[in-house]
């Protein structure tokens, strides 16, 4: 009987005791701003130890420092996770003022490159378009200047500065562009020394024919065998002068042309130079001279 009496006692005073125990293990924000002697924990416990003869005074010594911790440690905890959101939300704000620019940078140098490339897109076409152009243009002139008839008129410009250009030998020889005896005939051209050539240089002008190579020579007759006339013409007073020769046939510059060109042929002494100036003529006017070929239609 004792012994279940003492185990009795000693389990009610577990039981008793357990409230004080279980205090310790409370959550730190439930201990805030409550005394002592004021907390229900506390406040329900108390006349429990008065019944058993706890020495309350001594109790309360051991548990109110203990509470002034925790109370010091919530209020820390409160203080450093306020502190906590402050940082973050700095961080954050700083980060995208720091972000910000950069992303704008990067937006505005990936625009300038896009432009930038559409430019040299755009440029490339127009470069393209003035190659067109100039392709489309130089055509149009050896077109106007083309002739189908046998009857090509050369006019030659800037004679005073070619002349020059003829003696020191810088540029000697001049050609034009090229004509036709008809739409499908023979391809021909003309070749013109300021300054002479062969017999005739530094004291005449020496002027020639030249075979091209032409789209339709597989269907001419070969050699080329027709009568050639030169004239200088008169701008002036219309006081022309005309000189005439015949291909030969056992020349090779009157052969089906091999190369782009044959050798030219024609007259090497074709007008004296020292009359070019000479006063009441109109051969070299507003420094410029006029050629005429006619190459006959009949063989």
């Amino acid at each position: 009987m004792s012994c279940s009496r003492t185990t009795s006692s000693e389990y009610l005073k577990e039981k008793e005791i357990e409230p004080l125990i279980n205090f310790d293990k409370m959550p730190s924000g439930q201990v805030e701003g409550i005394m002592p002697s004021q907390h229900p924990l506390i406040r329900n416990t108390l006349p429990q130890f008065v019944n058993l003869g706890f020495p309350l005074d001594h109790l309360l010594e051991q548990i109110n420092p203990d509470l002034k911790i925790r109370q010091q440690v919530a209020e820390l905890e409160s203080r450093q996770k306020t502190l906590e959101n402050i940082v973050s939300v700095l961080s954050r704000e700083l980060g995208r003022k720091e972000e910000t620019p950069d992303i704008r940078v990067g937006e505005a140098l990936a625009r300038i490159l896009y432009l930038e490339e559409k430019v040299e897109q755009q440029d490339s076409l127009l470069a393209l378009k003035d190659v067109m152009i100039n392709s489309l243009v130089s055509r149009i002139q050896t077109l106007e200047h083309t002739s189908y008839d046998g009857c090509f008129l050369w006019k030659v410009s800037r004679v005073g500065r070619r002349m020059q250009e003829a003696q020191i030998g810088k540029r000697p020889a001049l050609y034009s562009p090229p004509f036709y005896t008809n739409r499908y005939g023979y391809k021909l051209c003309l070749k013109l020394f300021l300054n002479g050539d062969g017999t005739g240089t530094g004291t005449h002008l020496s002027l020639f024919l030249v075979v091209m190579k032409g789209e339709y020579d597989f269907q001419l007759k070969w050699p080329f065998q027709h009568k050639v006339t030169f004239t200088l013409l008169d701008q002036v007073n219309n006081h022309h002068v005309s000189t005439a020769f015949r291909s030969l046939e056992s020349s090779s510059s009157f052969q089906r042309p091999i190369s782009e060109t044959n050798l030219a042929s024609g007259l090497p002494e074709f007008y004296p130079l020292n009359s070019l100036y000479e006063p009441g003529t109109g051969y070299i006017h507003n420094d410029t001279l006029a050629i005429q070929a006619v190459i006959g239609t009949k063989a």
